[in-house]
């Protein structure tokens, strides 16, 4: 049954309307993008830091948030990764993905913090932000 099928009446043709037009308003549709499946969340051993799902393993860190800054390491085995927050950065694409949206890793002992591109959280769309983490 179409939508106004279920509305009666000029009150019914107005809702109908009014529903269009928020449906289609520029600043609503955004919240209607995938959902994040997995966001990052708190880790509960170190307080601000963060949890986030990865796919991929060996996945490049970089010294900035820049598909051409240089390669520092690379992501630990086990699916997860430790963040501090997400950060704007340079457009990063693999495999019909692509992401502007950088996570920064802290810094441990002597490795410095690096990123990587958001490209390789589990979950969200195309330069969605993670819906878990704080911006840097």
């Amino acid at each position: 049954m179409p939508l106004t099928g279920a509305l009666t009446g000029t009150k019914g043709a107005a809702a109908v309307a009014l529903a269009a037009a928020l449906l289609l308003s520029p600043g609503l549709t955004s919240s209607a993008r995938a959902a994040d499946s997995a966001p990052c969340t708190p880790d509960p051993d170190r307080r601000g830091w963060y949890r986030c799902p990865i796919w991929g393993s060996n996945v490049n860190l970089r010294s900035a948030p820049d598909p051409q800054a240089p390669v520092t390491a690379t992501s630990p085995a086990g699916g997860w990764l430790s963040v501090l927050c997400q950060t704007k950065g340079g457009r990063a694409t693999y495999d019909g993905y692509w992401h502007t949206w950088w996570v920064k890793t802290p810094a441990v002992g002597v490795a410095p913090s690096a990123y990587m591109s958001e490209i390789f959280l589990v979950g969200g769309g195309n330069d969605e932000p993670d819906t878990g983490l704080p911006t840097c």
